[in-house]
């Protein structure tokens, strides 16, 4: 009988619970949009002074295999800080509310938040805006 522990099965309870919020709120987007092209932003962060081609690039093959219209690209320099204060972050969640944008795709969770509350806090931020979060790797593969 194997034992674990309970911070790590609390981690990926939490990582599936929260793959499912994102999930939900991306079926019912594509729902509402009934066959309509779905514009995406492209986001990613990166550390101050680095180049996020590499992770701009990772989620343009997701936006191309789901047949989706990247729109816009746009990054974050700050290196992990709390999603809410990040402009470009910002400016999406602002396009999507405006109706010119109806989700946001980063390469993977570590884009928004490592910490599980800044993570279910940007998702609602997004779902409430109208939009919603895909990933190109799941968010249990950080």
């Amino acid at each position: 009988m194997s034992v674990s522990t309970g911070s790590d099965q609390r981690g990926r309870s939490s990582a599936a619970r929260l793959r499912a919020l994102r999930e939900t709120a991306c079926s019912a987007v594509l729902h509402r949009l009934a066959g309509r092209p779905v514009l995406v932003a492209r986001y990613a962060l990166v550390a101050p002074g680095q180049d996020a081609a590499d992770r701009l690039a990772q989620s343009m093959g997701f936006v191309t295999r789901e047949g989706w219209v990247a729109v816009v690209a746009a990054y974050d320099d700050t290196g992990m800080t709390d999603p809410a204060t990040r402009p470009q972050l910002a400016r999406l969640c602002n396009a999507i509310r405006r109706g010119e944008l109806h989700g946001i795709v980063a390469p993977s969770r570590t884009d928004i938040s490592n910490f599980h509350s800044a993570y279910e806090d940007a998702l609602d931020t997004i779902r409430t805006c109208g939009g919603f979060l895909a990933l190109a790797r799941d968010e249990t593969t950080l």
